[in-house]
């Protein structure tokens, strides 16, 4: 009994024998990650990589809010650390 699938006309069409060995092999899973693979390669096709200029200029520009954020989070460290020392005492 041969199984029919419809296509995107809404037409149906007898499934191959190939393609009922693999839906009775693997199951919907495996079609449903094979698909889910082809989807991912089509839209990593569709991606527009920034120029090397652009890329550089990024790259600096988190290089130096990453040197700024640790300065500032060792001062206030230090601010507390401080502030520890002198409660240090009292408590």
């Amino acid at each position: 009994m041969a199984t029919r699938t419809r296509t995107r006309s809404g037409e149906r069409q007898p499934q191959t024998r190939q393609s009922q060995i693999r839906q009775s092999r693997f199951g919907v899973r495996f079609s449903a990650l094979e698909r889910t693979a082809r989807e991912t390669w089509a839209e990593t096709k569709k991606i527009t990589w920034p120029d090397r200029e652009t890329t550089r200029n990024l790259t600096l520009l988190v290089i130096a809010i990453s040197i700024v954020l640790g300065i500032l989070l060792g001062a206030v460290d230090a601010g507390f650390v401080k502030v520890w020392n002198l409660l240090g005492p009292v408590l």
